[in-house]
């Protein structure tokens, strides 16, 4: 589980942009030891109101979202190459004219 703090509610494809993190979570506590399943949740946090006294009120939104451990250790991989030196295959704007 991992908590998220927004300062909107949700789209219907927010959940998306934390695949990556929550497959390389999944993955590192496999690697530690720790059993794990092939899902998580996400509890987002958003503010519902803002209070007179500065308090803020939240809404949340708990999700739940397939996860992979194998994807996560291709990106755990990915990013050893990289910080070994290795190119990547293919170009990206951070990498052009390096």
């Amino acid at each position: 589980m991992d908590y998220k703090t927004r300062g909107y509610p949700l789209k219907e494809d927010t959940h998306k942009h934390y695949q990556a993190q929550m497959d390389l979570y999944n993955f590192l506590l496999r690697k530690n030891g720790y059993k794990t399943e092939e899902f998580t949740y996400l509890l987002f946090y958003f503010p519902k109101e803002v209070k007179e006294t500065g308090e803020v009120i939240f809404d949340t939104e708990l999700v739940k979202i397939k996860t992979s451990a194998l994807n996560g250790e291709k990106i755990f991989n990915k990013a050893i190459a990289l910080i070994q030196g290795k190119e990547p295959k293919e170009s990206c704007e951070w990498c052009k004219g390096k």
